[in-house]
């Protein structure tokens, strides 16, 4: 990647390029938010954003790009370019695809030239070693089984084939799942299969394409098998920003942190909250200010704990979610709550960003080599 210092000066060598290809640029005005350049050629007016960090740029970055082009002061944009000197992860592109995003265009920095991205998803990472991630609970009706799936799910989306054990007595999740979903890949591309287990089934030399392992655990600690503690990767629990929960589910959380590093002393460590209300702004501050606090001097004494802001990523409240396991009402088959509703669909989005978040906000591939 190459580096600009100060950063204002990768703006004016983008600014040099677009109008060598006839695009009026001018820098936006000091204080804007949202947009860094503007363009204007033949009728059009662009809002060009640009990422210049070390870390791909990742599918909340995107997000919140597309959520400014929406408002109402962003109306004289007839499009967006994101441009990004370090290029994106593979779940910008899963969610160009599966939002069907057309007014965007994402383009990459390289060799002092931008390159802009095709539309062709590119295949996924090579991940040289199996990623084991746990899910626990820290009490009833907090979403372990959903965010089990759903992560599942967003992988398979970026092109993984994923295992889902089952290491919870209530078999939730084969009741929900079957044996295992296909999520179809874009057209000409093959899609991945998400497979479930029980935890006696599995053994990574016959499941060779599976790169991702995802349990959903047991609540209680001591029933999940130490073999598959030992081997976690990343560790989730979620929680909700419930006033009347806060102290005791936080709580829970630590003392279950504290048994994981028993017996892992390198799993990175996240809390994530489920069940967001973000219409809530207010309330969700004050009680995410108290939740936070909880967890601060665990996290200044173990750099592989993590809270999970919900202005980062949450999973947010949505009906997909709520009504999910429908099917077995209807005895139809087993899918995911990636339906869209509006032509949006809230849980891929979510589980999209938690992907990238996991992946950005850990030392996991430093640890394995």
């Amino acid at each position: 990647m190459s580096q600009f210092d100060p950063p204002s000066d990768f703006e004016k060598v983008l600014i040099s390029l677009f109008e060598q290809e006839g695009w009026k640029a001018t820098l936006a005005p000091p204080g804007s938010k949202g947009y860094d350049i503007e363009l204007e050629r033949d009728g059009e007016c662009v809002a060009v954003q640009v990422r210049q960090q070390r870390a791909k740029t990742h599918a909340g970055q995107l997000e919140k790009f597309i959520d400014f082009l929406e408002q109402p002061m962003s109306a004289r944009f007839t499009k967006g370019f994101l441009i990004s000197a370090s290029g994106f992860t593979p779940s910008v592109f899963t969610f160009m695809r599966t939002e069907e995003i057309i007014d965007v265009a994402l383009g990459s920095f390289q060799n002092n030239q931008i390159v802009w991205e095709d539309g062709e998803i590119p295949p996924p990472p090579p991940r040289p070693h199996v990623t084991y991630i746990g899910v626990f609970t820290c009490k009833g009706g907090v979403g372990k089984t959903t965010i089990s799936a759903h992560l599942a799910g967003a992988f398979a989306l970026n092109g993984y084939d994923v295992v889902l054990i089952d290491l919870d007595r209530q078999s939730n999740l084969r009741k929900l799942l079957g044996d295992g979903v296909y999520l179809p890949g874009p057209k000409g591309q093959l899609g991945a299969t998400i497979t479930v287990l029980n935890y006696n089934e599995w053994d990574e030399q016959e499941y060779p394409d599976a790169r991702i392992v995802i349990c959903d655990c047991s609540p209680e600690y001591d029933a999940n098998p130490e073999e598959f503690l030992e081997r976690f990767d990343y560790c989730i629990i979620p929680t909700t920003l419930n006033p009347l929960g806060i102290n005791k589910n936080a709580d829970v959380i630590k003392r279950t942190f504290a048994a994981i590093r028993r017996v892992n002393k390198e799993a990175e460590l996240f809390v994530l909250i489920n069940n967001y209300h973000s219409d809530e702004d207010r309330r969700n501050h004050i009680l995410n200010d108290l939740l936070k606090t909880e967890f601060k001097s665990m996290i200044a004494d173990d750099v592989h704990c993590h809270y999970i802001d919900p202005e980062d990523v949450a999973i947010r409240y949505s009906k997909q979610l709520l009504y999910w396991g429908y099917h077995i009402v209807e005895n139809g088959k087993p899918q995911l709550a990636f339906r869209e509703i509006g032509g949006r669909s809230l849980p891929r989005t979510d589980f999209l960003k938690l992907l990238d978040y996991l992946e950005h906000h850990s030392d996991i591939e430093k640890v394995k080599s």
